[in-house]
């Protein structure tokens, strides 16, 4: 992505190109791994370009278009990371329950310690709304055919997607305890895999500002001193509404 007309806003003034890496100026500089991986591995380039020259056709889509094919991508692929991520998840709930059935310590079966209970309970409860979350939206994405319109839901899982993986994976960890923590069960991966869910596609914190603001479109500012819902202002408005069966009843009585 380039900046093709700096007079507008970078939303309609960049534009994508196809860049063969090939092309004269295209340096890659080296690999970048995740943490834990050796320097010098991993599947991700540190690319610098350096005056590099294109032809016009090698312009992804039309000029200043950048944004919008970005989007396009960055919406479905969203709730394709949400979906593998719930399936992350139920792995680490399953095995997190295999483990509590299977070990035993003062006595009885981890199942039956309360805090593992909590655990269980509290994964299970994580994972069933993040499911339905998804389903939803990917039902609405069905529906409208337009990603706009489904912003913010879509910015919503992404923000709870994070949350949900690391929460499971680390519980499921402490029930494992040594072993957990060990390089021979998955748990370090899905936990380094959910700090990375929070960065890929846009950090967390840019999706909750876009929320946000996408939930506040659908309200608007009280104009008095108080709030609309002040209890003694709803009160009055009640009395003044309804007096003229009040006064029957009182004078009934």
């Amino acid at each position: 992505m380039a900046v093709t007309d700096p007079d507008v806003s970078p939303y309609h003034g960049m534009s994508m190109f196809l860049v063969p890496t090939d092309t004269p100026g295209v340096n890659i500089e080296r690999n970048i791994g995740l943490s834990g991986d050796p320097l010098g591995g991993g599947h991700h380039a540190l690319i610098h370009y350096e005056d590099v020259r294109v032809p016009a056709d090698a312009l992804l889509g039309g000029e200043g278009q950048a944004f919008a094919i970005a989007q396009t991508r960055l919406g479905g692929g969203r709730i394709h990371h949400a979906m593998r991520t719930i399936g992350q998840a139920r792995k680490a709930l399953d095995m997190m329950c295999e483990r509590a059935l299977s070990r035993t310590t003062k006595g009885s079966l981890l199942a039956d310690k309360q805090f593992v209970q909590g655990y269980i309970a509290d994964s299970y409860a994580q994972l069933t709304q993040f499911r339905l979350l998804v389903l939803y939206t990917a039902w609405s994405i069905d529906k409208h055919n337009d990603y706009r319109k489904v912003r913010k839901d879509i910015a919503t899982v992404k923000v709870v997607m994070p949350g949900v993986l690391h929460d499971i994976a680390l519980r499921a960890l402490q029930v494992h305890g040594a072993l957990g923590a060990s390089n021979e069960m998955p748990f370090h991966q899905m936990i380094m895999g959910a700090s990375v869910l929070g960065i890929a596609d846009g950090p967390t914190e840019v999706h909750k500002v876009t929320v946000a603001r996408q939930v506040l479109r659908d309200y608007s500012a009280s104009d008095d001193l108080w709030p609309s819902q002040h209890i003694p202002r709803r009160l009055a408005a009640a009395r003044a509404k309804y007096a003229e069966y009040l006064e029957h009843e009182v004078g009934n009585q």
